[in-house]
């Protein structure tokens, strides 16, 4: 399902990472958490290197209003949305597996998860026109 999505500014903190790091984005997360982030969270992944399998900037806040010297712009955009099975402990995991594995045409620009307050998931993929 593609949606159209407005820009958001999100301000929190990130790493240069890869898929192959699991343990560095673990600690990224339990930083984020343990610093009390409030509001909806936003995951994003950007400036990468090349696909899934490359370098990529893994950025996590929140939205602020305003401009800010700081953080990370979403831009407006049409996305595929991928609504995550939050049943499952592991499910955002599951989630990207079935995208690394699909035909998806993704442009590798900006993608993100959605973490919003009510507990539902969803991951946002910058595609291809």
């Amino acid at each position: 399902m593609k949606t159209l999505f407005t820009e958001k500014h999100i301000v929190g903190t990130g790493i240069r990472t890869n898929n192959a790091t699991p343990k560095a984005i673990g600690q990224l997360w339990e930083n984020v958490m343990a610093s009390g982030l409030q509001g909806d969270i936003f995951a994003i992944y950007h400036n990468y290197e090349s696909d899934f399998t490359g370098d990529y900037d893994l950025y996590i806040g929140t939205e602020v209003n305003g401009a800010s010297e700081e953080g990370v712009i979403i831009p407006t955009g049409e996305y595929v949305v991928i609504v995550v099975d939050t049943s499952q402990e592991n499910g955002v995991f599951l989630a990207w597996t079935e995208i690394w594995q699909s035909d998806i045409a993704r442009a590798y620009k900006t993608d993100f998860e959605y973490y919003a307050q009510d507990g539902t998931v969803k991951i946002y993929l910058s595609v291809k026109e």
